[in-house]
C-alpha cells in the first residue's frame, strides 16, 4: 500500500497560459477534500497599467499581486479544513519570479525591491500566510504559452508579447532550481505534451500527481 505525503499547501507553478488554472481546478475536482485557490487578478487595478508602462507601475503591482495572492488564500480558506489547497501560483512566484525578474530588469530600483521584500514578510505575518508544502512545475515552452494566451485574448494579456514569456522562462528554470536545492517536494508535468482539458491529458495529470501525494 503507497503511503501518503503530508503535503497541504501545493502550489501549481508556470509560466503565463501553461494551464495552471486548468489544472488546479481539475485537481480541486477529482481529489478528494481538495479546494482550488485560483488567483483573483481581476481586482488588481494596477495589472493592465504596468503592461502599458512597466518601469511606472512594477512596483506598484508587484506589491497589489502578492497582496491578493495571500488575501485569497487565506479567504478561501478561512471556512474548511481541506486536506489539500492546489494554489494556482501563489504568493510565491510573485515574489521569486516576477519580483526578481522586475528587479534585473532595472523595472525598479534597488531601494524599491527592497522595500518590496520588506512588504512581502509584512503581508506574510499579518495574514499568516503558511508556506508551500510541495510545487507542481509545467514545463511549457513559450512559444506554447503564447499561443494558448493569443486564442483566449483575455484583457490585459493581449498586450504581453512572446518576448516577455520567453524572458520569463529563465527566472522560473531559477526558481525551480533553488526549490530543488532546499530539498522542496517538486513535480514537474510536460505541459506541451499533456493538455489538460482533454481526457487522455487529464487522466495523464490525475495519475502523476495521485502518484506525487501518495495516493494511488
Amino acid at each position: 500500500m503507497t503511503s501518503q505525503n503530508d503535503f497541504r499547501n501545493i502550489c501549481i507553478v508556470g509560466n503565463i497560459a501553461s494551464g495552471k488554472s486548468t489544472l488546479t481546478q481539475l485537481l480541486a475536482q477529482e481529489i478528494p477534500d481538495s479546494i482550488a485557490v485560483l488567483e483573483s487578478f481581476e481586482r488588481n487595478p494596477f495589472l493592465a497599467l504596468y503592461f502599458q508602462d512597466p518601469p511606472r507601475w512594477a512596483f506598484t503591482n508587484a506589491v497589489r499581486y502578492f497582496y491578493d495572492y495571500v488575501r485569497v488564500f487565506t479567504e478561501q480558506t478561512a471556512s474548511h479544513a481541506h486536506k489539500h489547497h492546489f494554489i494556482d501560483a501563489g504568493a510565491a512566484t510573485n515574489r521569486y519570479v516576477y519580483g526578481r525578474h522586475m528587479f534585473q530588469k532595472g523595472l525598479v530600483t534597488p531601494e524599491e525591491y527592497a522595500f518590496y521584500d520588506i512588504l512581502c514578510d509584512l503581508i506574510e505575518r499579518a495574514l499568516e500566510y503558511p508556506q508551500p508544502d510541495a510545487f507542481i512545475f509545467i514545463q511549457a515552452s513559450p512559444q506554447a504559452c503564447y499561443e494558448r494566451m493569443r486564442a483566449r485574448a483575455w484583457g490585459y494579456q493581449r498586450e504581453i508579447p512572446l518576448e516577455y514569456l520567453d524572458g520569463l522562462r529563465g527566472y522560473f528554470d531559477a526558481y525551480q532550481a533553488m526549490l530543488k536545492a532546499a530539498h522542496v517536494p517538486l513535480l514537474q508535468l510536460d505541459g506541451d505534451a499533456i493538455t489538460f482539458t482533454t481526457p487522455e491529458g487529464r487522466a495523464c495529470a490525475l495519475q502523476a500527481v495521485r502518484a506525487f501525494l501518495g495516493e494511488t
